[in-house]
């Protein structure tokens, strides 16, 4: 039969417990955990308002000044997220390039079909 020894623990690099009740802090700086919770929120509880519903001659026409001013736009999609609410607005410059089935905005595809409002910024 083997000789036991007693198990003692002995103090080693100088480590020293918090002296406070504290064990284990959180992993995320509070402040930073809860503006990312608040900025969640804001996310979740924003609504979309749908704006009006434009024809293909009132979208050509805000493209075209757009393109020939240079000027960004702000596309509203008729497009809905699993909740049933629009998604964000699209926003960039147009560069004139289209064709009969999409438009495209910074080399982003958009169907002519999924556009319900454009809007000059």
């Amino acid at each position: 039969m083997r000789n036991k020894t007693k198990k003692e623990f002995k103090e080693y690099n100088d480590y020293q417990d918090r002296p406070f009740g504290l064990k284990w802090g959180t992993a995320f700086a509070l402040d930073e955990l809860t503006q990312a919770i608040e900025k969640n929120k804001r996310k979740a509880l924003k609504i979309i308002k749908p704006l009006p519903q434009m024809n293909r001659y009132e979208i050509d026409n805000i493209l075209q000044t757009a393109f020939l001013k240079t000027k960004a736009v702000s596309i509203q999609l008729n497009e809905k997220d699993s909740h049933g609410n629009l998604y964000e607005s699209i926003e960039g410059k147009f560069s004139g390039y289209a064709n009969a089935t999409h438009l495209y905005i910074e080399n982003e595809p958009i169907p002519w079909e999924s556009i319900r409002n454009i809007k000059i910024i």
